[in-house]
């Protein structure tokens, strides 16, 4: 279920970058394959377990446990928002731009693959005992790195931090008729920048704390999530290879420093000082690669020091805020 949860967002995201790249003019490509094949496997494998359940005269509910129940659910929402979503399409065309990303149907869409995938981290949290090695917990990594890029779909008009020197807005020193206009475009690209810096930093952390607090990690287990749950979009929002490899390297480098951590502190779930450190090195260095990369390798940022310093900090600062409510949330006692 994990890596069909993951094959369909590869899918998703692969079928994003097609549209983005070529002129679509038929239904039969093999980005759709890629994406249709995914929610077909995740179709069967819930499908197969309800078979098996009439055949031994089971329930589902008995014969998927609590966990996969909520993923059959989602097969039902699922296949509710696309003939919605194909109905809408029929009398009111096709979205474009937000439209499309906020349609109430592909909300239901991703609501029922939200509920499908998310099975295999309902089933380890459900478990006794835990999942305790890396092969075990892979599943939950997996699925929560598959959740991370179904945000970021969500989102993504905020994911690029555009920190490049060839992506700024120069504004002149003089005034003159253009001048407004630049420092307005100037301010809300800065204003954008800060945005997705502080998002992503948050949905990052959100995906972290959620394993952290309900499994006890091994040391892999956070450069996974995190080369996984922001590989696809950094591929396919990327404006040339530099800008994904940023992406990968800012990734595996939280996920060393997050795995480092948590070794190296294993009361981390009673210590309150180690988990702040945890929450506000982890994004705050993702931030500070991504800047350090730009400058050294991608003809230098148009962001001021103080700004490019102000982003990295506030990177820490929203997840330590966010590890407060975490950690007001008591992990279960087989994880501590």
């Amino acid at each position: 279920m994990a890596l069909a949860g993951y094959w369909t967002i590869a899918g998703l995201y692969t079928d994003a970058g097609w549209h983005i790249r070529h002129d679509v003019d038929t239904f039969f490509t093999w980005a759709h394959a890629l994406l249709y094949s995914g929610l077909l496997l995740l179709l069967y494998l819930v499908g197969a377990r309800y078979a098996a359940a009439r055949r031994r005269n089971e329930s589902l509910a008995v014969e998927l446990g609590p966990a996969y129940s909520w993923s059959a659910l989602g097969v039902l929402v699922f296949l509710l928002g696309g003939i919605a979503d194909m109905i809408n399409h029929v009398f009111f065309g096709f979205e474009a731009g937000f439209d499309a990303l906020l349609s109430p149907t592909h909300q239901v869409i991703g609501a029922g693959v939200l509920l499908i995938i998310s099975g295999p981290i309902r089933s380890a949290v459900s478990n006794t005992p835990r999942p305790i090695t890396l092969v075990q917990q892979l599943p939950a990594i997996i699925s929560s790195a598959a959740i991370l890029e179904l945000m970021h779909w969500g989102t993504q008009v905020f994911f690029r931090v555009d920190a490049a020197r060839a992506l700024g807005v120069v504004v002149p020193h003089e005034l003159d008729a253009n001048a407004l206009t630049l420092m307005t475009i100037h301010f809300y690209q800065q204003g954008g920048s800060l945005i997705a810096v502080v998002l992503q930093s948050l949905l990052m952390m959100g995906a972290a704390f959620y394993l952290v607090r309900n499994l006890r990690l091994q040391p892999g287990a956070l450069t996974i999530l995190f080369v996984l749950g922001n590989g696809l979009i950094a591929i396919t929002h990327s404006l040339g290879w530099l800008d994904a490899v940023s992406v990968f390297l800012a990734s595996v480098a939280a996920g060393l420093a997050g795995d480092i951590i948590l070794a190296r502190a294993p009361a981390y779930f009673t210590s309150r000082g180690w988990f702040g450190f945890f929450a506000f090195a982890v994004p705050a260095i993702y931030a500070a690669v991504l800047c350090v990369f730009t400058v050294a390798f991608m003809g230098g940022t148009w962001w001021d020091p103080l700004f490019a310093a102000g982003t990295i900090f506030y990177a820490g600062l929203f997840s330590l805020l966010l590890s407060f409510v975490a950690s007001a949330i008591p992990p279960r006692l087989d994880a501590a």
